[in-house]
């Protein structure tokens, strides 16, 4: 993996953690929290985040493989839910995929910290995808080392914004925040259809022609 390739994964894989969408998140969350106990949120949330998008780099294709799922299966159905998330930012929406009503309701009744706004609202499905889907397109031990990489600096920028979500909000304004979000869907759908039509491809070879 060169320089601009290792670029390239990390912003598809902060893409699609959707920081933007994460800034809101824990501003309801937190919103009866003082400010020490909001970036105490903020940093555990954190650290969920990397630890998840670690083990998934790490562990999620062996598992795959041990379910006897293929690699391009899991190219359309992960490019799908991609698709999905893109539609919901391109609207300035939070993805339904993103959180469910029990995650709603659990967020009320706990700090929300690791559930949900670690996992599903920043280290989600399409995140997950899009990190098993990246170490398949080519194998080694380099290559998940630089994607480790790109994991722990994307969980330090989710970290960076989660600690700063008060001032970013200010600074932003909801306008801004949607502006950025339809921009960010923009790109994400791009990244969905072409995982997509990659997966259709290794199911489907004579497409190709």
């Amino acid at each position: 993996m060169d320089f601009t390739e290792f670029v390239n994964h990390f912003i598809a894989l902060l893409v699609v953690c959707n920081p933007l969408s994460a800034l809101p998140a824990v501003l309801r969350i937190t919103r009866y929290q003082t400010l020490e106990e909001k970036r105490k949120t903020g940093m555990t949330a954190t650290t969920a985040v990397a630890v998840i998008l670690l083990v998934t780099t790490w562990f999620g294709t062996p598992i795959l493989r041990v379910l006897g799922i293929q690699l391009p299966a899991f190219q359309v159905a992960g490019g799908l839910v991609l698709l999905t998330m893109a539609f919901s930012m391109l609207s300035a929406e939070e993805s339904p995929m993103k959180v469910t009503p029990d995650e709603h309701r659990e967020r009320r009744e706990s700090s929300g910290a690791i559930v949900p706004l670690a996992i599903p609202i920043i280290a989600g499905p399409g995140a997950i995808s899009s990190i098993i889907v990246s170490v398949g397109h080519a194998a080694g031990i380099l290559h998940q080392v630089m994607l480790t990489l790109v994991s722990i600096l994307v969980a330090l920028t989710m970290g960076l914004l989660l600690y700063f979500a008060t001032n970013l909000e200010k600074f932003l304004g909801q306008s801004g925040i949607n502006v950025i979000n339809r921009l960010g869907g923009l790109v994400l759908a791009s990244i969905a259809i072409q995982t997509i039509g990659s997966g259709l491809v290794g199911l489907f070879p004579g497409w190709a022609h």
